[in-house]
C-alpha cells in the first residue's frame, strides 16, 4: 500500500524535521460578514464588502443576493487598493460575471471561480495579482458591476473566511 503525505506531514516526519509554515497549519482563521441594501446604477459601480491583510489567505467567500435587476446584472469580485480613491488593483481576481440579475441567489462559494485549487496557501496580495508583497497593509474585497439594466436595489450579504 502506497503513502503520500502532504507537506506539513512531511515536513514533521522529515530527518531532521522541517519546520511548516505557520500560514498553512495551525493557524487562526478569522471572519467577516455583513448585509446591505444596494442598487448597481451603472457599470463600474463598487460594494466594498471587507478590508483583508494583505498577508492573509483567503479561505472562503460566499455571497448571497436578492434580484437586483429587473432584466440582468452581472458582477464581478475582487480587490482595490485601501487608499483614498479606492484604486482598483484586480477587479476579478476571485470571480467574474456573477449573474445578480436573473434571481434570487442562496450563498455561493467564490474563493475558487476563478483561481485554481492549488492557491489555497496564497496570499491575498498573490491572489491580487501582485507580483511583491505591497506596502500598504490591506485591500478591500468588494464586487463591481460589470454589466447593468434595469438595476433595482436589493439585499446583499456575504461571509468571508480567512486566515493570518
Amino acid at each position: 500500500m502506497a503513502n503520500t503525505n502532504m507537506p506539513g506531514v512531511a515536513n514533521s516526519v522529515a530527518s531532521p524535521a522541517t519546520l511548516n509554515k505557520l500560514k498553512d497549519t495551525r493557524s487562526h482563521t478569522l471572519q467577516d460578514k455583513g448585509t446591505v441594501e444596494f442598487t448597481p446604477t451603472a457599470d463600474g459601480d463598487t460594494l466594498l464588502l471587507c478590508r483583508l491583510p494583505v498577508r492573509a489567505t483567503l479561505d472562503s467567500i460566499r455571497i448571497a443576493t436578492d434580484d437586483l435587476a429587473s432584466t440582468s446584472c452581472t458582477v464581478n469580485l475582487g480587490f482595490y487598493k485601501t487608499d483614498s480613491s479606492i484604486t482598483i488593483i484586480d477587479e476579478d481576481a476571485i470571480a467574474t460575471a456573477i449573474d445578480v440579475g436573473g434571481g434570487a441567489t442562496a450563498f455561493t462559494e467564490y474563493r475558487y471561480e476563478v483561481q485554481d485549487i492549488n492557491t489555497i496557501s496564497e496570499r491575498v496580495w498573490e491572489l491580487a495579482g501582485l507580483s511583491t508583497e505591497p506596502d500598504y497593509g490591506e485591500v478591500y474585497l468588494a464586487l463591481t458591476v460589470a454589466a447593468v439594466t434595469g438595476a433595482q436595489a436589493g439585499t446583499v450579504s456575504f461571509y468571508c473566511e480567512y486566515t493570518q
